[in-house]
């Protein structure tokens, strides 16, 4: 017979591990953010691999890529449907990470679309970009998927102004500029800009739609993101979308 205090001391521990295993994930994540090498988020890109040798991978689906706020998006099968939806989010990654990483986590799939949804690590975290840098990044990775796939369509959400990140919002406004002109070259490319619709009649990102943080979406801002996306997928797939 164990002792009662034996047994408490195996409760207690099984009560604290769930905790012990969240507190390992997110300083695996620090670790991972704060290597500037794509190689940092291997570990992540191998469990997507064999995930997908476990499954059967839908055809032509609409491929979703981004870091923590593309995990974050909620209802996304939903949005896109009847068409599949695979999320390949990446810890913090950035644009540059996904170029890296393209042709495994985005021509691997030879998706139908492509919808990527840049977050905050562009500019703080695990990168430090300026309008020109950030906007030559995605427009690397947009000619990258054009050149293998000629067929599919690439939809980026433009970078979102935050309530708390206030100091990125010319650097956000710059690029949206500089991708608009960009885009009228290239036809596979379409910019998608949220932030009128996450706004309040100030013009400034309205807090009801971010989490308590004031950096990500909170479910009724992942709604605008959704009636965005809908509406895109509709104009370009007519016959998915009646």
């Amino acid at each position: 017979m164990y002792s009662w205090k034996t047994i408490r001391a195996f409760c207690a521990m099984l009560l604290l591990l769930p905790l012990i295993h969240l507190a390992i994930l997110v300083t695996r994540e620090s670790l991972a953010t704060s290597n500037a090498s794509p190689l940092a988020w291997q570990s992540e890109v191998d469990r997507y691999i064999r995930e997908d040798d476990r499954s059967s991978l839908p055809a032509k689906p609409i491929v979703v890529i981004g870091g923590r706020r593309a995990s974050l998006w909620p209802h996304l099968e939903a949005t896109v449907s009847p068409m599949p939806v695979l999320v390949r989010s990446v810890g913090n990654a950035t644009v540059d990470d996904f170029i890296h990483y393209h042709e495994r986590l985005v021509s691997f799939y030879r998706p139908a679309a492509v919808v990527l949804l840049p977050g905050p690590s562009e500019f703080h975290l695990r990168a430090s970009h300026n309008a020109e840098q950030l906007s030559t990044s995605i427009q690397r990775l947009v000619t990258l998927d054009t050149r293998l796939s000629s067929r599919s369509r690439f939809y980026v959400f433009a970078p979102i102004r935050s309530p708390l990140q206030t100091g990125d919002w010319p650097t956000i406004n710059a690029v949206i500029t500089q991708l608009s002109d960009w885009g009228m070259d290239h036809p596979s490319f379409e910019l998608i800009d949220p932030n009128p619709l996450l706004a309040g009649a100030d013009g400034k990102p309205d807090s009801t739609f971010f989490r308590s943080g004031g950096v990500h979406l909170n479910p009724a801002g992942y709604l605008r993101l959704d009636l965005l996306l809908r509406q895109a997928l509709r104009e370009d797939f007519p016959a998915k979308f009646p």
